[in-house]
């Protein structure tokens, strides 16, 4: 497989989500930390796309397990992102919301190709090429000028902490990657990958 969308694990610690979550809740920079740690496993499996195959067949096969892992990991994101809760600055429900409501909709552009993928014919070589770029539509949508990262990260707080965190660091990093090449279906790289750059102030 080749590295691709700045979009691997499917997995983040607990002990990173709940460090310095006591009765008062955690701070900003442990909140940053957490939420980037929480995010950069689905970007590293959206990066990971399948590389190209002459073969109708076995393309729709990868590409219908690059989809599903994608899907996957966004949920795991969004389901650490939850449990993880509001971030602790003035309006941080909201900037939670969009958050979480960026990658919902970047996981419903995964999810959706995926079904349309797989309703393709394998077998049908005729229909492979005819119909799989309209399958992979919803992915060419993403890549706007702003992600949910940017909509957090234009906090001044979660700017500073999101520079100074190794883990926000990697994740900007990936989302460079998404910049470089998109995803299966989309055109030529967008100024931002579809989740953002993030560290913006």
């Amino acid at each position: 497989m080749r590295t691709s969308r700045g979009l691997a694990g499917l997995l983040v610690a607990p002990a990173v989500l709940l460090a310095g979550c006591g009765p008062s809740g955690p701070t900003v920079e442990q909140w940053t930390e957490s939420m980037c740690a929480a995010v950069l496993p689905f970007v590293r499996t959206a990066v990971d796309t399948p590389g190209e195959t002459p073969d109708p067949a076995q393309r729709l096969r990868a590409l219908s397990d690059y989809l599903t892992r994608t899907t996957q990991a966004a949920d795991g994101a969004l389901g650490d992102l939850d449990r993880l809760g509001p971030a602790p600055v003035d309006h941080g429900e909201a900037l939670s919301a969009r958050l979480q409501g960026g990658l919902g909709e970047i996981r419903s552009a995964f999810s959706g190709a995926r079904s349309r993928v797989d309703a393709i014919d394998p077998a049908d070589p005729a229909a492979v090429q005819r119909d799989l770029p309209a399958a992979l539509e919803p992915l060419a949508r993403l890549g706007g000028t702003t992600g949910p990262l940017d909509e957090v990260t234009g906090n001044p707080a979660i700017a500073s902490a999101f520079r100074a965190s190794s883990t926000c660091t990697d994740l900007t990093r990936s989302a460079e990657q998404a910049r470089a090449t998109p995803p299966p279906g989309a055109p030529a790289a967008s100024p931002k990958g579809p989740i953002g750059e993030g560290g913006s102030s």
